[in-house]
This record gives C-alpha cells, structure tokens and sequence, in this order.
C-alpha cells in the first residue's frame, strides 16, 4: 500500500467520532450550566482600549462590557455619529449602576492607509499608554482580488 492511498474510516472509528460528538454537544452543556452567562470582566480602571469595528457585531458587545468593566475604551470607527449614538445609548443604561462609562470615539477608516496614518499620529500626539488593542473590523469580499 502506497503513503499516497487514503483508507476509509472503519464503522469503529465512524461511531467512535459520533459518540463523541453527542457527549460533547450534551454533556458540556451539562457541566457548563452553573456558569454565569456572560461571565463578568474584573474591573479594568486604569486600562486604556482601542477597538476597531466596535459599532456592530462581536466589536460592539467587547467594546460595552470593557466600558462597563471601567477601561477606557476608545471606538475607532468609519462612522462617528453612530458610535456616539451608541455612547449615549450605553450612558443611558449605565446611569445610577456606577461611574460613566469612560469611552470615546475616534474616527478611522482601515481600507484607507492615510486614515490610519492620521490616526496613528493622533493616537501618538496624546502620549498616552495603549493596554489593548482589538483589531475587530473586517473585510468580507465575494469574487476575484
């Protein structure tokens, strides 16, 4: 027999994979109930965020849960208005739970290098320190490059 040649998986090992699969989609829900969903961030005052993309999506619900945890969140995003719709939604919720919510929009478009230049420089001009930087925006493309 030739390394080229594939075998066949046996029954064995096709009930095997199955059987698996079950315990895994059952029991780890099981084991996993007693957990809070979602679990809460410990408090983050004192750090400084910057998250792309955080006007939808996964982006948005990081970018609320660090505001909420007391980082400082900065919402780097193409459109401004709609992240300080957001901002003002977030506040509204948040009044009387604690402190505001540290966060902040600064405008950026990634599909534009001088966009990115222009903000990295005033991301600079503050000389202030950056903890995490979450590179959230994407690109979805159909079709040929």
């Amino acid at each position: 027999m030739g390394s080229s040649e594939k075998k066949a998986l046996g029954w064995m090992e096709w009930l095997r994979g199955w059987l698996y699969l079950l315990y895994e989609m059952l029991f780890q829900r099981i084991t996993a109930s007693h957990l809070q969903n979602p679990l809460p961030l410990p408090p983050l005052n004192d750090v400084t965020c910057i998250i792309t993309g955080s006007t939808s999506g996964i982006g948005l619900e990081v970018a609320k849960q660090l505001a909420e945890s007391g980082a400082h969140v900065v919402m780097a995003v193409r459109n401004p208005k709609a992240a300080h719709e957001l901002i003002q939604k977030w506040q509204n919720e948040w009044s009387g739970l604690g402190a505001p919510l540290n966060v902040e929009v600064m405008e950026v478009d990634l599909l534009s290098l001088d966009s990115v230049v222009k903000f990295a420089k005033a991301w600079n001009a503050r000389l202030a320190p950056l903890n995490v930087l979450i590179n959230n925006a994407g690109i979805f493309s159909i079709g040929g490059l």
